[in-house]
This record gives structure tokens, sequence and C-alpha cells, in this order.
């Protein structure tokens, strides 16, 4: 009877070790989706695009290291080289207004992509880019409440170059 037990316990630990690990390698668990304050520096969220969210610099920061999430930034390419948040990916819409295919397909493998711009005209850009990208198929995609200033306020990390 001891022996039926402890095996039945191995077993079923094994299964949860193994359930745990499939959730993780499918994005479990999700990460935490930010509702922005009623007032914030980007304006009110994309209604268009249900599955777009907001999300604050302090927790967008620690996503940095991880390597299922890709920041995009909306700005111009001057704008970009001239310093983003670090490895991020330059996906200026201000010259064509559209993404182009090469941009969505680079992104199709990241679990969350994060759009960001310099906040002018109520994050015109980022808010767009983030549509333009959830409306491509993108599961998950925040747009980063404050853009590049809020980012670079905070001394969060961030890069000049190509």
């Amino acid at each position: 009877m001891k022996k039926v037990l402890k095996e039945t316990l191995r077993v079923l630990a094994l299964g949860c070790a193994l359930g745990v690990a499939h959730g993780v390698m499918r994005g479990w668990p999700e990460l935490p989706v930010q509702a922005a304050a009623a007032a914030t520096s980007c304006g009110s969220p994309i209604a268009a695009q249900p599955r777009v969210a907001w999300i604050r610099c302090a927790a967008a920061r620690p996503l940095t290291s991880d390597a299922s999430v890709t920041f995009v930034d909306a700005r111009s390419r001057d704008e970009f080289l001239a310093g983003h948040v670090t490895d991020a990916l330059s996906a200026p819409i201000e010259e064509t207004g559209v993404v182009g295919p090469a941009v969505v397909e680079a992104l199709r493998g990241a679990r969350v992509v994060i759009a960001y711009c310099d906040t002018t005209s109520g994050c015109a850009r980022s808010t767009r880019l983030a549509g333009l990208l959830a409306g491509a198929g993108l599961r998950d995609v925040r747009v980063l409440e404050g853009g590049m200033p809020a980012w670079l306020e905070n001394g969060y990390p961030a890069e000049a170059g190509p």
C-alpha cells in the first residue's frame, strides 16, 4: 500500500511539473494588464482595439530582460537613432502611416509587444502603431504610458544608434 501511494505521488508531482512547464512555454502566467488613469499623457485607450492595453513604465522596466517582450519605437528613424529603449525595434509609422510586413513578422514571436513614442499629440504614433500591430494579429500589444520622455525621466535603460 505504501509503495502504491509513493508511486501515485511521484506520478502526480511529475504531471504537475509537466503541466506548469507547458503553461510557461505557452505564455502563462499572463503579464498583468494595467488600466491607465482617466487622464494620462497618452490619452484614452484604443476603443477599436480592445486587446491593446496601457502599461506603466514601472511595470514595463522589468520586462526589458524578458526575451519574449519586444519594445517597438514608433518615432522617426532619426529620433530612434538619437536614443531609444535598449534593444527596441524601430518601426516609424510617421512617414508611411503603415507597418511593414517585415516588422510584423519580426514581432510574431514576441509574447508581449510594447509600443512607445514621444507622447506628442497624445501618443498618436504609439497608439496608431499598437492598433496596427493588434490588427495584424499580434496577441498582447501595449502602449507605454508617458512614452520615451517618462522612460528617460525614470532613468531606465536607453541607448543611441542603430
